[in-house]
C-alpha cells in the first residue's frame, strides 16, 4: 500500500528492473515507454531527482515524490592510500553500512563492491567474517555503491567491477544477479558482462546455477587450500562442499559455458604454501583449464593470526606454476594502509577489545 509523503517513509524504487518499474508507474497512468525512460534516468544518466527527468510528463514529475523515493544510499567516509586506492563507507538505503573500494592502476579502474552486511561463511583468514552476518543487500544497494563512487570520482571511462567486498555474492544470489542485469543493461550502466567478476568461496550449486544465466559475470573461485583437512580449518563451507564437489561444479561451469575462470589462492605462510600444495594446485588448474591468481595474505594485526609467505617464496610458487605450463598471476596488495586490501573490509576497530 502506498503512503503519503507527509513525514512517512516511501517505497524506494532504486534498484528495480524494467518490468517492476513499469508496474509502479501504473499508478500514474504512465505509458509503457515511460518505464524505459525512468530506467535510463536512474542508471545510465544517474539522475535521481524527478525534476531532472526532462522527457517525463510534468504532472508525473510533480506527483512522483508523493508516493515514491529514489535512494541509492550515500557515501559517508573515504580513506585514501598512497597507491591511489580509496576505501569508501556507504550508508545503505535500507539501513546499515558497507565498505567498497576504488582502485586505479594506470588506465585500469576497478571497483570492489559488497553484497552483504557482514558474511555468514566465517572464513578464518577474512576480517569480514569476524563481523558475523546481518543481512543481504538489495540490487539497489549493490548498484548504488557503483553509482555513488562513479559520481564521486566523476568517472566517464570504462571500469571493472569485482564482487570481492563484504559478503559472499552467491549467498545473495538473487540480489547480485538482479544488480548485474542492471549493470549490463544497455539502458542501465551499459557495462560489458566481461568487466564484472563474481568471487565465491565455493557454493557449488550456485556455481552450477550461474552457468545457466543469460547475463553472466566472470567467475572467480576462492580455493585457498588443496586438501579438505586444511580447507575445512580455514573455510568452514568445505564441510558442506568438499574440494572435489567444488571442482566438479567448476568443471560443469566450464563445460556449459565454454568460459575460462580463475582459481584464487590466498597464500598463508605455513598453512597452504608447501611444495605439495603447489603440485596439487597445478593439477587443479590443469584439469579445469583455469587461471590461477596468487594472493599474498593481507595481515590485520590483532584480528587475524596469519601471515603471508616471504616475497621470495611467493615468487618461487609463481615460477613453479609457470614452469609447469600454468597461467598464473600474483595479485600484490593494494590499499593495505587504508585497510582496503583483499580480506580487510569490515566495520570493526583496528584491534579487538581486550577482555575486561
Amino acid at each position: 500500500m502506498l503512503e503519503s509523503a507527509k513525514g512517512e517513509t516511501l517505497e524506494n524504487l532504486y534498484g528495480l528492473e524494467r518490468a517492476a518499474l513499469a508496474e509502479k508507474l501504473e499508478l500514474f497512468d504512465a505509458r509503457p515507454f515511460h518505464a524505459k525512460q525512468l530506467f535510463r534516468w536512474l542508471y545510465l544518466r544517474g539522475e535521481w531527482s524527478p525534476e531532472g527527468w526532462t522527457d517525463f510528463p510534468k504532472k508525473l514529475r510533480e506527483s512522483f515524490g508523493d508516493y515514491y523515493r529514489i535512494d541509492p544510499g550515500r557515501l559517508s567516509d573515504r580513506t585514501g592510500a598512497s597507491d591511489d586506492t580509496i576505501k569508501y563507507r556507504a550508508d545503505l538505503s535500507g539501513g546499515g553500512v558497507v565498505e567498497a573500494v576504488y582502485m586505479r592502476q594506470s588506465e585500469r579502474v576497478t571497483m570492489c563492491v559488497s553484497s552483504q552486511v557482514g558474511c555468514a561463511l566465517d572464513c578464518d583468514f577474512c576480517l569480514t567474517g569476524k563481523m558475523g552476518f546481518t543481512r543481504h543487500l538489495s540490487a539497489g544497494e549493490i548498484v548504488g555503491q557503483v553509482a555513488l563512487i562513479k559520481k564521486d570520482r566523476e568517472l566517464d571511462e570504462s571500469f571493472n567491477i569485482v564482487f570481492m567486498g563484504m559478503g559472499e555474492p552467491l549467498h545473495n544470489y538473487d540480489g547480485v544477479m538482479a544488480a548485474i542485469r542492471i549493470l549490463c543493461d544497455p539502458d542501465g550502466f551499459a557495462m560489458s558482462r566481461k568487466r564484472i567478476t563474481v568471487s565465491t568461496s565455493g557454493l557449488a550449486p550456485a556455481i552450477e546455477r550461474l552457468a545457466e544465466e543469460e547475463v553472466r559475470p566472470r567467475l572467480a573461485v576462492s580455493l585457498n587450500a588443496t586438501t579438505d583437512e586444511v580447507r575445512r580449518r580455514i573455510m568452514p563451507i568445505t564441510k558442506k562442499y568438499p574440494i572435489q564437489r567444488l571442482l566438479d561444479a567448476c568443471q560443469t561451469f566450464r563445460e556449459r559455458t565454454g568460459e575460462e575462470f580463475t582459481l584464487e589462492y590466498v597464500l598463508l605462510a605455513g598453512i597452504n604454501d608447501s611444495d605439495a600444495d603447489v603440485r596439487r594446485l597445478i593439477s587443479f588448474g590443469r584439469r579445469l583449464h583455469a587461471k590461477i591468481n596468487l594472493i599474498p595474505f593481507n595481515p590485520v594485526p590483532g584480528w587475524l593470526d596469519y601471515y603471508p609467505p616471504s616475497k621470495h617464496r611467493i615468487e618461487t610458487i609463481h615460477d613453479q606454476i609457470l614452469q609447469a605450463g600454468g597461467r598464473v598471476y600474483v595479485r600484490w596488495s593494494r590499499g593495505q594502509e587504508a585497510r582496503a586490501a583483499c580480506g580487510q573490509l569490515a566495520l570493526l576497530p583496528d584491534k579487538p577489545e581486550s577482555p575486561s
